[in-house]
């Protein structure tokens, strides 16, 4: 159990060696591999390019305290486990010339000793693309629907919550946000609830039962109550619809347990989106631009409060006028990542 991983990143290692080593027949002769690393693609790549630059992505560092919500039992062989799970991550980074991680909270997982060979470089967010609702008019919103065939329609005058997700499983807080909705629908009449994003569990472990789907397991437990009509599933959408999504959103909840950010929040805080987040580290970063905190651990019911009270005020919502960082705009992002490939 505990060498699963190794045995899997050696596979995946193996697989991208016997690939290379065709090309290298045919002639080619790269100068600079990048790599993702984490999963064994880069293991083997210095046996057969010891001339060439290695540049790892990397993304996390596990640990036991982060990695609760990737399982749905914690016991002993889980957590010694995570740690086994670094050795293929370990000698990707040991390996290459040059180490990137996108955030200082992915950077400051890594142990100490490792960290000497990271460099933070962020991938970078289009801000030409993602960038604050245009001034004008409020336009209905037209959304697909997963389990209807007529399209959903917000009107301007309608009150709207979002969510968005990869994939709606624990690690990103999708049952407390569930739990949430009764109390909020119920006292708002006008409150219309989206969910984006497909039911299936992109980091974290399947539900208990309904074939491991949280999504049809909150369904049933929350069962019929006075607003449950008004919860809409959009499945996963275009970027135009997603932006456009976002413009409208009164308010849009980011939740995570502490893991690796999603790149959706940097693109909801490009966009300007009022935010309902939960902090630890993994939200810390942009804990001046949320309009709402809140604490997946405390009853439901003192959270969906101050959700409530914010989107029955609308002048709670702060405008947020500062500037989407620097640092995370695509040009900046791009600019250093051209460097380095130039340097290297």
């Amino acid at each position: 159990m505990y060498v699963r991983c190794v045995e899997d990143s050696v596979l995946t290692g193996q697989a991208v060696l016997r690939s290379l080593h065709t090309l290298l027949k045919s002639g080619f002769q790269p100068d600079v591999v990048v790599f993702h690393a984490g999963s064994g693609l880069g293991l083997f790549l210095r046996d057969l390019l010891p001339k060439a630059k290695l540049i790892g992505y990397f993304e996390w560092y596990f640990h036991a305290s982060t990695s609760r919500y990737l399982f749905a039992k914690f016991e002993l062989d889980q957590q010694l486990g995570v740690g086994i799970r670094n050795l293929p991550i370990e000698h990707e980074l040991l390996l290459a010339d040059h180490c990137i991680v996108p955030t200082q909270w992915q950077f400051s997982q890594f142990p100490l000793l490792l960290q000497q060979k990271l460099s933070v470089l962020f991938d970078g967010i289009d801000t030409r693309f993602f960038h604050p609702r245009p001034a004008g008019p409020i336009a209905p919103l037209h959304l697909p629907l997963t389990e209807r065939t007529e399209e959903l329609v917000i009107e301007p005058s309608d009150s709207l919550l979002t969510y968005a997700t990869r994939g709606m499983e624990p690690l990103r807080g999708f049952p407390e946000f569930m739990r949430f909705l009764p109390h909020l629908l119920g006292k708002n009449p006008n409150l219309k609830v989206v969910i984006a994003g497909d039911d299936r569990q992109a980091y974290s472990y399947a539900a208990p039962s309904h074939e491991g789907s949280w999504k049809r397991k909150l369904m049933h437990e929350l069962g019929l109550f006075p607003g449950s009509e008004r919860i809409f599933f959009c499945g996963s959408l275009p970027y135009q619809r997603y932006r456009e999504l976002l413009w409208r959103s009164d308010l849009h909840c980011y939740f995570t347990r502490p893991y690796v950010t999603s790149w959706s929040l940097f693109e909801a805080v490009a966009c300007k989106t009022p935010l309902c987040i939960n902090l630890n580290g993994a939200t810390e970063l942009f804990r001046d631009r949320a309009h709402v905190v809140v604490d997946l651990d405390a009853p439901s019911s003192i959270q969906a409060a101050a959700i409530d009270q914010a989107l029955a005020q609308p002048d709670v919502l702060q405008d947020v006028s500062a500037e989407f960082p620097v640092q995370f705009r695509l040009e900046s992002c791009m600019s250093r990542w051209r460097r380095l490939l130039l340097e290297a």
